[in-house]
């Protein structure tokens, strides 16, 4: 008996401690947020570069089917590498496909998105990066979308989050914030899915 409440604990510590620990910035305040955190059995590293391998995302990624990596005129770069400052082209399904998914996956037409974005931050020694929509303005709607990573009881802890603001927001939350919560779950569970190789 004393064995299994002493076990209880040290699980209620450790689950403490992930909810507690976050490698995310202050969001900020808006009208609504979407976010997902997740542990994955994978190294940091291997994680981090995962996240930032755009090219790779057709292959796993059932909410951005794609991420272009793009010069300051939206036109597709060569090199594929995210940087801070690049614009990107996200081809998005609101809400996601049921994973796992892989390139010959259909997108659903009525649920695809296309949205312009920037880079705004690129942070390797934090393992940290945001990107910003830019296609709409932001009195209208104002989102910026941080992803983080860290270490913790030997795994790595996976976090992304978008808080949603400007006079549009509600109207966003209204039309898509069930599903955006759902495409940000489904992103986590088939990256660890992508990771842990059970997908």
């Amino acid at each position: 008996m004393l064995s299994s409440i002493i076990v209880g604990v040290v699980l209620l510590q450790a689950s403490s401690a992930v909810l507690a620990q976050s490698n995310l910035p202050p969001l900020g305040t808006g009208v609504f947020e979407v976010s997902t955190r997740m542990t994955i059995d994978a190294p940091l590293e291997t994680v981090w570069n995962a996240i930032l391998d755009f090219s790779s995302y057709p292959d796993w990624n059932p909410f951005a089917r794609s991420q272009t990596v793009c010069d300051e005129f939206f036109i597709p770069l060569d090199n594929q590498t995210a940087f801070e400052g690049a614009r990107i082209i996200i081809n998005a399904q609101i809400p996601a496909l049921t994973p796992p998914v892989n390139r010959s996956s259909p997108s659903n037409p009525l649920h695809t998105q296309i949205s312009f974005e920037n880079v705004t931050h690129l942070q390797p020694d934090l393992h940290r990066v945001a990107w910003k929509q830019i296609d709409i303005p932001d009195i209208a709607v104002n989102a910026t979308r941080w992803t983080a990573i860290s270490t913790v009881d030997n795994m790595t802890l996976y976090e992304s989050a978008e808080v949603y603001g400007g006079g549009l927001a509600g109207f966003v939350e209204t039309l898509f914030g069930e599903s955006l919560q759902e495409a940000f779950d489904a992103q986590g569970v088939a990256l660890k899915m992508l990771l842990e190789g059970t997908s």
